[in-house]
């Protein structure tokens, strides 16, 4: 039988804050935590101190009885070292969409810049190479036409 997880941890692109909401108002027994909050305090901006301050908060709400979730951006490779240094156990959940949906609730990017998203979760590492290949060879294009 799998033991509970202690700390939950909501990452990727889209959704945390109001999967946060929704954990907060219909899950009794956990405390939502907004890691953009916990990011604040934290500067100059080093993701091992924030992981590692994180696992401390999760500990002091643990101890109060609750099921931490954090709701926050977070690689697997800088959570779960920092839950291990603390003694912790981490479920995580990544939400995930599609690159249209990225660009429509996250960038709002101002005229003359530009922002494109690949989604190397359905293309192998060769077209992924082929793709930042062609994206790269275009601005050098663009640099020499003007």
């Amino acid at each position: 039988m799998t033991q509970p997880s202690e700390v939950l941890v909501l990452s990727g692109a889209t959704g945390k804050t109001t999967a946060g909401r929704a954990i907060a108002s219909r899950v009794a027994g956990t405390c939502a935590i907004d890691g953009d909050t916990l990011s604040s305090a934290k500067r100059p901006w080093d993701y091992d101190d924030y992981w590692a301050c994180t696992m401390r908060v999760c500990a002091d709400v643990l101890r109060n009885g609750l099921v931490p979730v954090i709701c926050g951006i977070g690689l697997p490779t800088q959570v779960f070292p920092a839950a291990e240094a603390a003694g912790l156990r981490i479920d995580m959940l990544a939400l995930v969409c599609d690159p249209d949906e990225i660009r429509r609730r996250i960038v709002d990017v101002p005229a003359p810049h530009r922002f494109t998203t690949f989604d190397t979760g359905i293309h192998d590492p060769a077209a992924t190479a082929d793709r930042t290949i062609a994206w790269a060879d275009a601005a050098v294009r663009r640099r020499s036409a003007n």
